[in-house]
């Protein structure tokens, strides 16, 4: 692709732009507070001449756990390398070649990489590849099939960050699988292979951020990034929304 200045799609007008609503994932499970800051953030489009049109893309319960299959499959297969010898950290002190192995990585990896190295390896390993892996290979073709279809009628397509208010750093590494459904929203962009973009659009009555994304077909970043950039200079949230 030709090199762009970003800088000169940033026009400050989205009249006529198409922004498509997916409405799953304004359902169950999205907070009250997040569901009403994004509706007066939709309203805020409509005022500036943007098209919003509600629609399904039903995607978003499979995009999760497909997200988590290919992803930990490729750490798993790339992280493989980081055996204290070729590449990644060595620990400094070992008697054989297995202990090397062993504590360089037991040493070297965090709780959530050797979390997701052992799914990884689960998923790869023989007679489990082609009910996990392989499916989850054909699940993602679908979900790319289906933002297609999407960007055949919309410019950007429009959802919350998360299904919730930020949360406190830490509050969440005891439990796994709640961090992980904190993705929900977002890790379609990932395996879809998309642009997206997430603005602070609002605080809850903590005063912690709530998030809007907005997702753009492949390589239309221009999109993605005017859009943002017409509700930041709207919202001036670092100004208007300080603790």
């Amino acid at each position: 692709m030709p090199k762009k200045d970003y800088t000169k799609s940033l026009k400050n007008d989205i009249k006529g732009i198409r922004i498509g609503v997916p409405k799953e994932f304004f359902g169950e499970g999205i907070n009250e507070e997040v569901k009403e800051t994004l509706e007066k953030a939709i309203q805020e489009y409509k005022n500036m001449g943007a098209e919003i049109e509600e629609f399904s893309l039903d995607i978003a319960q499979y995009a999760l756990a497909t997200y988590y299959i290919v992803a930990c499959a490729e750490a798993s297969s790339n992280l493989g390398r980081f055996d204290g010898i070729r590449y990644g950290y060595r620990t400094p002190e070992f008697k054989n070649l297995k202990e090397l192995y062993k504590k360089s990585r037991s040493e070297g990896f965090g709780e959530e990489v050797k979390r997701r190295i052992i799914l990884g390896t689960y998923v790869l390993s023989s007679g489990y590849y082609d009910a996990y892996y392989k499916k989850a290979q054909q699940v993602r073709t679908l979900v790319m099939k289906e933002f297609d279809k999407a960007f055949e009628k919309y410019d950007v397509i429009l959802t919350p960050t998360s299904p919730t208010v930020a949360f406190d750093i830490g509050s969440k590494s005891d439990n796994p699988l709640e961090m992980y459904l904190a993705d929900i929203c977002t890790v379609s962009v990932n395996i879809a292979g998309l642009p997206g973009i997430s603005i602070p659009v609002g605080v809850d009555k903590q005063g912690m951020p709530i998030g809007m994304q907005l997702i753009g077909n492949r390589f239309q970043e221009e999109t993605i990034l005017n859009v943002a950039y017409v509700m930041e200079q709207k919202l001036k949230f670092r100004e208007n929304y300080k603790k």
